[in-house]
């Protein structure tokens, strides 16, 4: 991967922001075109350079249209401080057993405030017919900090990934 297209530089503060933040506002797209969002709560890592998003959540009927007619998200984060990470990315549906193992093992092994216990939820595992997960792969990031703003400066960070540019 070039180094023009690398997230190293970008990741320490990324992965701070949103696992500082936490929840997040996802805005999906239905098939006239018009945005819905709602809250969801992912779990970051970066996995082959890029950054990669894991959610469980419930595999609503309006989720699942959207994301079928069309499967970009914006995730946007926003913090008291103005703090703010963007990412706009690509969802899929979690479907291999490996990966919903994996993104179960992830929500139960991280730490509070971003792992929890999934079973208040009535799922008891990757194999639970409730327990629907979602990978969120961004094309673009963008961060803007609080000290930015504060001086003047509102011109985000913007990371694209290579795929993207390419």
């Amino acid at each position: 991967m070039s180094d023009a297209y690398s997230f190293a530089p970008f990741e320490a503060e990324f992965l701070d922001f949103t696992s500082r933040i936490v929840w997040c506002t996802v805005t999906t797209v239905d098939a006239k075109g018009r945005p819905r969002s709602r809250i969801l709560h992912p779990i970051w890592e970066v996995a082959g350079g890029g950054p990669v998003g894991w959610v469980f959540t419930g595999r609503t009927p309006v989720k699942t249209r959207h994301l079928a007619a069309n499967p970009h998200v914006s995730v946007s984060y926003w913090n008291p401080d103005h703090n703010t990470v963007t990412a706009d990315c690509v969802a899929s549906w979690v479907e291999e057993p490996e990966a919903r193992r994996h993104v179960w093992d992830l929500f139960t092994t991280t730490p509070e405030p971003l792992g929890y216990d999934p079973s208040p939820f009535g799922v008891t595992g990757p194999d639970h017919p409730d327990f629907a997960a979602l990978r969120l792969d961004p094309w673009r990031v963008q961060i803007l900090r609080a000290e930015q703003i504060a001086d003047g400066d509102f011109a985000p960070r913007t990371w694209r990934s290579p795929a993207e540019v390419g």
